[in-house]
């Protein structure tokens, strides 16, 4: 035990410390020398890689680089310059959340797992060939996982596979390409994948650890960017039919709406039954490691090294919190109002915000009532529903191509299972006769995934996936995204911008760049 204490309190003070800009620096030589001798030492670097995850600036940037660019979420007073100049377009290499160091601080544990757990092997005859795969393969979903955030925010970044153990190793690696790096991920993870176990034995284990289940949504996502649509839907198809996870059912009673004068039927609109709501808010949000969840970042209640940022960005015991829902686009934008009189016809997803309040991250019930201390919410990465709308936008880009009215179908049926446990509120843009038209539910896809996966560091790189699809095709996904974002006086230099598909990613953060001359900036940033 004390060996492994060892090593538990080597992993934690690197996280702790962890400021170099790519923070490859080798780890303290004399720990270094005296561990991965055991099993067991390799299963605590491996928690080491988990517990990084849940590095503050980590999981922060995992939200700003997914959400401060798309139009869900906007900053307040509180927020700061480099939160507001994100909102208003003003983006330079010299913004700190440009950063990128704690994702390759991960990066480097996980390779280190993947390389020290063959020698322990070497030395410890208990060490399974079983458990030494299982070992590899979370590390290399874990690694996957960290560059495909780097890819998509990006776009090139270096491709570093070997971990640093001596001062005389390259730290000056170069950019590879994004499909370079894409490549990798996809080869590993299918390399890793028959190694990872669908269970650990327990709930909480089997939300908080990669699993087959979690590496394959992993897989899919990078799948439905690159654009290859057949194997993202067979492995979502793979994932909805393990049987392991399922929608959280909230029962809806139809209730007859009247003509005032003729007493005619004239609709019928459904109330959702609210303790139903309350179940499902509590269960996905709240508890966390939900039914619906796959893979999520879960914070331990007593450590405060290691403790949530959301408290600090959505309420902080603040009036007006640094991050705030964007309500005037929330509002009839993302969530269409009922144009009836009845006021218990609700999208249940609309309790995500609460005014200008992230609610997902603040309250303790979907309605009314907000947490008054930490109450350590999870950060999902992939639930259920996410995949359910992967497949149905990868069913219909391949129906388009193809001109498949019986693939429309099914993705439309997709999209219709979620709207209907959401009790979401009907319209032209929803509501789609036979035959289907492909780019109306490829709009329809996109606005649903606002509304399911809201504030859930999804927005931009959905936005920018769907701008991007063939070659730029569709341009207005970008230009309705700056309309319903930039401030006023923003507009049309936001738009402008957007042009150049080069600031649709980030900027190297200039620290980086002067330190390794190898780097190549976002061209973009580099006047």
């Amino acid at each position: 035990m004390k060996r492994l204490n060892i090593i538990i309190a080597a992993l934690t003070a690197a996280l702790a410390s962890c400021s170099g800009w790519l923070d490859l620096k080798p780890y303290d030589g004399v720990v270094e020398d005296d561990y991965w001798k055991t099993k067991e030492e390799v299963y605590a670097a491996l928690i080491g890689c988990y517990s990084s995850l849940l590095n503050k600036t980590l999981v922060t940037n995992m939200f700003y680089w997914g959400e401060m660019r798309g139009d869900m979420v906007t900053g307040s007073a509180a927020a700061g310059a480099s939160v507001m100049n994100i909102v208003r377009g003003e983006i330079s290499p010299e913004n700190g959340i440009c950063k990128w160091d704690e994702f390759y601080t991960t990066i480097n544990y996980c390779n280190k797992v993947v390389e020290k757990s063959d020698l322990v092997r070497e030395v410890d005859l208990t060490f399974s060939e079983e458990i030494y795969q299982q070992y590899r393969a979370e590390a290399i979903a874990i690694r996957s996982l960290m560059y495909f955030y780097l890819a998509r925010s990006f776009k090139n970044v270096p491709l570093v596979l070997k971990a640093s153990d001596s001062d005389d190793q390259d730290y000056y690696p170069y950019c590879s390409e994004e499909s370079e790096v894409l490549g990798a991920l996809t080869e590993h993870l299918n390399g890793a994948l028959p190694y990872l176990p669908t269970t650990y034995g327990s709930n909480d284990k089997n939300k908080g650890r990669i699993t087959r289940w979690a590496a394959m949504a992993l897989l899919a996502d990078i799948y439905l960017w690159q654009g290859r649509y057949s194997e993202c839907s067979a492995l979502c198809s793979q994932i909805a039919g393990s049987g392991q996870f399922s929608l959280i059912p909230v029962n809806r009673e139809p209730v007859l709406v009247y003509d005032n004068i003729t007493n005619e039927v004239i609709d019928t609109v459904y109330h959702p039954n609210m303790g139903d709501v309350e179940q499902w808010f509590d269960k996905v949000y709240v508890a966390g490691n939900s039914v619906e969840s796959i893979f999520e970042l879960q914070f331990p209640k007593t450590h405060e090294t290691l403790a949530d940022p959301f408290f600090a960005l959505f309420n902080s015991n603040a009036n007006r919190p640094p991050i705030v829902a964007n309500d005037f686009i929330l509002d009839g934008v993302i969530f269409p109002e009922y144009e009836g009189e009845d006021g218990d016809v609700k999208d249940i997803r609309s309790y995500a915000y609460q005014g200008t309040w992230v609610w997902k991250y603040v309250g303790a019930a979907f309605s009314g009532r907000m947490r008054t201390e930490r109450t350590f919410p999870h950060w999902i990465i992939y639930r259920i529903s996410d995949i359910m709308l992967m497949q149905a936008e990868a069913l219909n880009q391949m129906a388009i191509q193809t001109s498949d009215n019986a693939a429309m179908e099914q993705a439309y049926g997709l999209v219709k299972q979620i709207r209907s446990r959401a009790n979401a509120i009907d319209n032209s843009d929803s509501e789609l006769a036979a035959p289907i038209d492909g780019k109306a539910l490829e709009r329809l896809i996109l606005a649903e995934r606002a509304r399911e996966l809201a504030f859930e560091g999804k927005r931009w790189y959905d936005v920018l996936r769907f701008a991007k699809r063939d070659s730029y095709a569709d341009k207005s996904y970008l230009m309705q995204l700056a309309i319903n974002s930039a401030p006023p006086e923003k507009l049309m230099s936001l738009q402008l911008k957007y042009s150049n598909t080069w600031f649709h990613y980030w900027p190297i953060y200039i620290d980086a760049v002067e330190i390794n001359k190898n780097l190549k900036q976002n061209e973009f940033y580099s006047n």
